[in-house]
């Protein structure tokens, strides 16, 4: 069967009942199993991995290097920020490898149009920085909650639904940056040794006050949202699980599918219930989950961006506690221990 053929047609979730239901309005912060939660260990590296992470890490770890603000060729250019060094995590420097298949060049130059790009796009956490992409920037673009963070799949990953038949907006760049904005926003909120989220894709249509459109994007924006995840949150993907799915937009899938490389190619999944990969406490009731979630957008907004400064920040304060230097490892500062675990000189070889 090919990727775009339709499946039989799965017989329809049942509505769960409302007494078993689980009031919900707010974004999660912690996985359920947080209390008997432990997480993996760093995976380790070959040899040969090693050396080239170190490579790496000498690289950006450099004092003298300095990247340009912006993608014009003139630009000025100036020394990596605290908050930048923070981005380059151990894991952050190893996923970009595995992206650039260990190849060194290409992962020194991705991480650096990376780097560019989040200065460019505003995601720089610098209070200094008027161009910052925030939660007020974007808030128009999710007032009918057409993009949602809510709950954690079996494996503690973080749930990021898009549900395209909520569209509230004409196509605009702001579109893009509403969808950049969620997606950096997911990524904040895996758990301590999580690097990857889920994605749910809903193409059902909506009739409600303030929805315009129930039609798949533009194609321009979609590939300009392809390029952003391929490109900028290379190893994040675990899955993304497509539903409602009517003739239109396979037709866009069809379209956007040259677009994909064959690793995001591969974690698509087609006409399956999203119960199958959740379980149901952790699942909106609309797909055969139990939580009882409306979005308001008056609650969910400001409750998630409030949720997510005070996660970021956390794990800012521990980078800066454990050394502040670039290659400390995401299980330090995500986690609540109160001593260095993965100093930045331990060589992890299996």
């Amino acid at each position: 069967m090919g990727l775009f053929s339709r499946k039989a047609a799965e017989p329809a979730p049942s509505a769960q009942a409302k007494k078993d239901l689980i009031p919900c309005s707010k974004m999660f912060v912690d996985p359920p199993n947080k209390a008997t939660y432990k997480p993996p260990p760093i995976p380790k590296l070959t040899p040969e991995q090693n050396k080239l992470y170190q490579s790496l890490l000498a690289h950006f770890a450099d004092e003298n290097l300095e990247l340009p603000l912006n993608s014009n060729e003139s630009t000025p250019t100036k020394p990596l920020s605290q908050w930048e060094k923070f981005w380059l995590s151990r894991e952050c420097i190893t996923r970009y490898l595995r992206a650039a298949k260990w190849n060194p060049t290409h992962a020194i130059k991705n991480l650096t149009d990376t780097l560019v790009w989040r200065r460019e796009i505003g995601l720089t956490y610098d209070a200094e920085d008027k161009n910052q992409l925030t939660a007020d920037v974007v808030a128009i673009e999710n007032e009918t909650g057409k993009e949602t963070i809510l709950g954690f799949d079996r494996d503690d990953r973080p749930l990021f639904y898009m549900k395209n038949g909520r569209q509230n907006t004409e196509p605009s760049f702001r579109q893009v940056q509403h969808m950049i904005f969620m997606m950096e926003s997911a990524v904040t909120m895996t758990p301590q040794g999580v690097e990857k989220i889920t994605v749910l894709v809903d193409f059902k249509s909506y009739k409600e006050p303030g929805i315009i459109s129930d039609k798949a994007p533009p194609v321009s924006i979609a590939r300009a949202c392809a390029n952003v995840l391929q490109n900028h949150y290379p190893e994040r993907l675990a899955k993304c699980a497509f539903i409602n799915v009517p003739w239109f937009a396979w037709a866009f899938l069809k379209l956007m599918y040259p677009f994909l490389d064959p690793a995001t190619k591969e974690k698509a999944i087609f006409d399956e219930p999203f119960e199958n990969h959740i379980d149901p406490t952790q699942l909106e009731a609309l797909y055969n989950g139990k939580l009882d979630f409306k979005y308001d957008h008056e609650v969910y907004w400001p409750d998630m961006d409030t949720k997510l400064k005070q996660v970021r920040q956390k794990e800012f304060d521990r980078f800066v506690k454990f050394g502040g230097v670039v290659g400390l490892s995401e299980f330090d500062f995500k986690g609540d221990h109160e001593d260095l675990v993965y100093p930045v000189e331990m060589e992890l070889l299996g």
